[in-house]
């Protein structure tokens, strides 16, 4: 299949995925902690360890009931056709083969990468739990992508993060199922990120061509409120803290992976900031260069550590208008562009419009790049 335009950044959250996926399957120890639905007065209620989450078939990640005025863009996805229906037999169209296409139709895009239930690892402590969720998840995406159109949307893996082993195996498993990568959530992962034990991954990631993600899912050095009630008080000003640091999230994985010496051990191993945005990057390459330098040369890496990134490392982004000057810092051939479907600052389904917008400056080479061409070579979609 010929690709003009791939969002290498959409997504399947949790809100959407079928009610009883887990609990149908869940053995005993697990039937009231493995995620499950639950049906309240005003519609099907998530539960993950027995915690009320919100809403199945809500706004996004929060399991958010639709209110109008709560986000602008949900209002105009709204007006596009998008709804959002709690009842139990509704169709989430992000879930539904024939509706998930036709919004990929919408929105001009000929294919898509998708991350699929961000946070569900944050969400249980049991760590064997998590990863039996995690693997539930893996083959119903799977089959998903085989019933919409494999030649057209591309799920990745949730990676199990408690055990390096165990990451390592469900990669070389998801492999041979067709998937093309997988995502770490790194917030609640055991060693950390820059521990050695992760070489068994990597070594996988690198044996199966299966890029390793870390998305975004919110600045973790937040300061919360003080109490509930200022939380209340003080809601729109929290949120747009928290929203406008979003993208920051992956700083600290960035450095971690590049300290960890995983990209001069294993050359063929890539990774991944989703959603991360971009022109924070040089800074940061900066910064560790010359830490490196200062402190750290025992390391004995061959190149500067930004220059594995640039060789290894990729970034996703939705709109950026100060992209113009960054590319040449950081690499052409890093930079992936997403349109985030069907999260509530998504560009759907206006993200030929905001392209053209963004990257009207560029060169017709840089473009394809950015908006195809190292979408496929980093996931080897042909």
């Amino acid at each position: 299949m010929a690709y003009n335009l791939i969002s290498g950044d959409n997504h399947i959250d949790l809100t959407y995925c079928p009610p009883d996926l887990w609990s149908s399957a869940a053995p005993g120890k697990w039937k009231l902690l493995a995620p499950r639905t639950e049906e309240l007065d005003d519609g099907l209620h998530w539960f993950v360890e027995a915690q009320d989450k919100g809403m199945w078939n809500g706004v996004g990640p929060g399991f958010l009931k639709y209110q109008q005025g709560s986000f602008k863009h949900v209002d105009e996805m709204r007006a596009h056709g998008f709804e959002w229906d709690y009842r139990r037999g509704a169709k989430p169209r992000p879930t539904t083969p024939e509706l998930r296409i036709a919004d990929l139709d919408r929105d001009g895009l000929d294919a898509e990468v998708v991350y699929g239930c961000l946070m569900i690892n944050e969400m249980i402590n049991d760590p064997n739990l998590r990863g039996w969720c995690d693997g539930i998840y893996n083959d119903w995406v799977a089959d998903f992508a085989r019933r919409a159109d494999p030649n057209r949307v591309f799920p990745l893996a949730i990676i199990p993060n408690h055990d390096p082993q165990a990451a390592a195996a469900e990669v070389r498993r998801c492999a041979r199922l067709g998937l093309k990568g997988g995502d770490l959530a790194f917030k609640r992962m055991t060693p950390p990120l820059w521990h050695r034990d992760w070489d068994a991954l990597w070594q996988a990631s690198a044996e199966c061509r299966f890029p390793i993600s870390f998305h975004s899912t919110g600045f973790k050095a937040l300061r919360a409120a003080d109490t509930p009630q200022m939380e209340k008080e003080y809601f729109t000003e929290v949120r747009l803290v928290r929203s406008a640091l979003f993208q920051l999230d992956t700083m600290e994985v960035l450095v971690s992976i590049l300290a960890s010496g995983a990209c001069e051990r294993f050359p063929d191993f890539k990774f991944v900031l989703g959603e991360s945005g971009v022109t924070w990057l040089p800074y940061v390459f900066d910064r560790l260069d010359t830490e490196y330098e200062d402190r750290a040369k025992s390391l004995g890496f061959k190149m500067k550590p930004s220059d594995y990134f640039r060789r290894q490392g990729f970034v996703t982004y939705q709109q950026d208008q100060f992209l113009e000057p960054i590319v040449p810092l950081i690499g052409e051939d890093t930079i992936i562009w997403g349109a985030d479907y069907p999260h509530p600052d998504c560009l759907w389904p206006e993200s030929r419009r905001i392209l053209d917008e963004n990257l009207a400056n560029f060169s017709p080479a840089v473009r394809r790049k950015i908006t195809k061409e190292n979408v496929q070579r980093l996931y080897g979609l042909n």
